[in-house]
């Protein structure tokens, strides 16, 4: 499938954060990735976006920082730090990507790794009718805090299974979110997903919970989600 790729640049509060935007031909939605872009989170971003191109949806990979704030030593992952922050500019790419015709009737989802994770269900949190479906790969989303109970988008949490404090902290997340959700752990998979094959399979149930929510958005009806990967 024949995927068309453009680098963007989106104006939040002054500054701009880039982008790529790949959208496959006939898209049947839009993922907006919230990940640091570089390292082991930007491995994992390329397996993801490769996986769900095949599936037909669209991405738009946002760098979370600008180009000043790549050389701060504050963008950690602690209370009071910057989930709030990253997820505004989710909502500002959101709504950025409403404004193009091309994209505009396409459904929109979430997914967000690290810092991202957080910050992928508060900016759904604040946008309930604005995104269909939300994932969180790893990372730690317990950091949406309270507003985990405002979460209306069906939300899919990916936690590495060999690795038993994220198991635990991805229980109580999912026992906090109040609307659609699933919990899955993947198999084989350390924090950060290193390994190649529990990394592809996560990779492939991200994929089938967004198409199945887009569809379920299109309607009419509501589908059921089998926890079937789709294939690549």
């Amino acid at each position: 499938m024949r995927v068309h790729d453009r680098d963007v640049e989106i104006g939040v509060a002054g500054r701009l954060l880039g982008g790529q935007l790949s959208v496959p031909e006939r898209s049947s939605g839009l993922v907006v990735l919230a990940t640091d872009g570089a390292g082991q989170d930007g491995r994992r971003s390329s397996h993801v976006t490769r996986i769900l191109h095949a599936s037909g949806l669209a991405t738009l990979k946002l760098g979370l920082r600008t180009a000043d704030e790549e050389m701060a030593e504050e963008w950690t992952l602690r209370e009071g730090s910057n989930v709030e922050l990253v997820a505004h500019r989710l909502e500002v790419a959101r709504d950025w990507l409403q404004r193009d015709d091309s994209l505009s009737l396409l459904p929109v989802g979430y997914l967000g790794s690290g810092l991202g994770s957080a910050a992928a269900l508060v900016a759904a949190a604040h946008q309930p009718r604005g995104v269909q479906a939300v994932v969180t790969f790893g990372g730690r989303p317990d950091m949406a805090g309270e507003l985990l109970h405002d979460v209306r988008a069906p939300t899919l949490l990916l936690a590495a299974g060999d690795d038993a404090d994220r198991v635990s902290l991805n229980r109580r997340v999912f026992d906090a979110l109040k609307g659609r959700k699933a919990l899955r752990f993947v198999e084989g998979a350390t924090r950060g997903f290193p390994e190649d094959a529990p990394l592809v399979a996560a990779a492939r149930l991200a994929s089938a919970w967004f198409s199945d929510c887009f569809r379920a958005a299109a309607g009419p009806g509501v589908l059921e989600w089998t926890g079937e990967p789709s294939a690549p």
